[in-house]
């Protein structure tokens, strides 16, 4: 029997974010956010060019896609009314601090067609020195809930990486499947060098 062929396809909301994580690689945020007209139209031609895959999934990154809720709620409404026979997935990655009150209603009612996976950098101490102190802002009992066979994503930087054992027992004690991977990107407070600027742009001058 052939393996199921799915195609995945990223549609960036929102460069905002809440929170201010030690590694995030993304320094030049902006207010803008997706417009509705422009995510109908990669829907559509995704939709009608399914070529030989069997299934869609949409992924709906930032920034924290939460802060443009009612954009996520126009995008998987679309997705829903026009994928006709074609099966389909609205899967978003978020911080979870967020995911309160009319949210989780709303994830609640949706649960069929969207799937949330959560950024959790293991124990109490390890996410609050990756990710501005927000761990006590998750609502952790919904995702169990909600998503019991979804891996949070633990990211582990050089600050975590000499306890990335206790984070892992940490999460497994608590009932969550966890995936790891090693922060990227250079931090904000240090600069880039002259040498790695040249390997990335070979051919200019480093400034300043």
């Amino acid at each position: 029997m052939s393996e199921l062929k799915t195609k995945t396809i990223t549609l960036t909301l929102t460069q905002l974010c809440n929170l201010s994580c030690t590694y995030c690689y993304e320094h030049h945020k902006s207010t803008r956010k997706m417009d509705i007209d422009c995510a109908k139209k990669i829907i559509d031609y995704e939709l009608s060019h399914i070529g030989d895959s069997d299934s869609f999934e949409f992924d709906l990154f930032g920034g924290e896609p939460f802060l443009a809720f009612d954009l996520v709620k126009e995008i998987t409404d679309y997705i829903c009314s026009q994928k006709g026979d074609i099966p389909c997935t609205v899967f978003a990655t978020t911080n979870g601090t967020l995911v309160h009150g009319e949210i989780q209603t709303w994830l609640h009612e949706h649960s069929g067609c969207f799937i949330c996976g959560l950024s959790l950098d293991g124990t109490r101490e390890m996410h609050n020195t990756n990710r501005s102190n927000s761990y006590d802002d998750i609502d952790l009992d919904f995702f169990l809930e909600m998503y019991p066979e979804q891996d949070v994503k633990m990211t582990i930087s050089k600050e975590t990486l000499p306890t990335l054992a206790e984070g892992v027992i940490d999460m497994h004690r608590k009932g969550f499947l966890v995936s790891c991977n090693l922060a990227y990107g250079r931090l904000r407070d240090q600069p880039e060098s002259p040498r790695r600027r040249k390997q990335l742009c070979p051919g200019t001058e480093a400034r300043g």
